[in-house]
């Protein structure tokens, strides 16, 4: 990487047309998949803070963040019994590009590996797919390798937007196969 270049979030996009062939997610038994409902603030920010974002949400920042209408009718949450164990907002990056984005995903280290994740991924794209949207895409971290792992499952393409990223992603790469290999 060069010197002269600060740290930048990996990008990673899907065509509306490749999600269209995106396989429904099957739900976990005992979940629902359901949008945001008031009421969902303080569920949602204590699961940002399980996740690995690093930064502090409250309930003025959640209450700004989902005031959009994007992400007011279009995000996901993954909940039994009332508790929400995955979420995912439903943003827009460039609406005159017409992008979509899925943003700040994250499920309770408790349920991963239950493809909650995924459902709300999947639901999410097909909603801002739904509202028009020609690709959706998302920003995600190089050592959140089971992230990217599941992003890449999904049809979700790496985005080469600056010249330190194709090194980046042959890393990522090497150690998604490492992890396979080693299994």
């Amino acid at each position: 990487m060069s010197a002269s270049l600060p740290p930048k979030q990996l990008s990673m996009a899907m065509s509306a047309e490749r999600s269209r062939r995106m396989p429904r997610a099957k739900l976990a038994p005992g979940f629902e998949l359901r949008a945001y409902r008031p009421g969902d603030e303080d569920g949602w920010i204590a699961l940002i803070g399980a996740g690995e974002f690093g930064s502090a949400w409250d309930r003025r920042r959640f209450e700004e963040y989902i005031a959009a209408p994007e992400r007011r009718e279009g995000s996901r949450v993954a909940a039994m019994g009332g508790r929400i164990a995955a979420a995912t907002f439903a943003s827009v990056e460039d609406a005159a590009e017409s992008v979509g984005r899925v943003d700040f995903v994250v499920s309770h280290p408790d349920v991963r590996g239950l493809g909650l994740g995924r459902a709300v991924c999947s639901e999410v794209t097909r909603y801002l797919v739904g509202r028009g949207y020609g690709s959706v895409m998302l920003y995600t971290d190089d050592w959140r390798l089971p992230a990217i792992g599941l992003y890449l499952s999904m049809g979700f393409e790496p985005q080469m937007s600056r010249e330190d990223m194709p090194a980046r992603w042959r890393a990522i790469m090497e150690a998604l196969e490492g992890a396979r290999a080693s299994r």
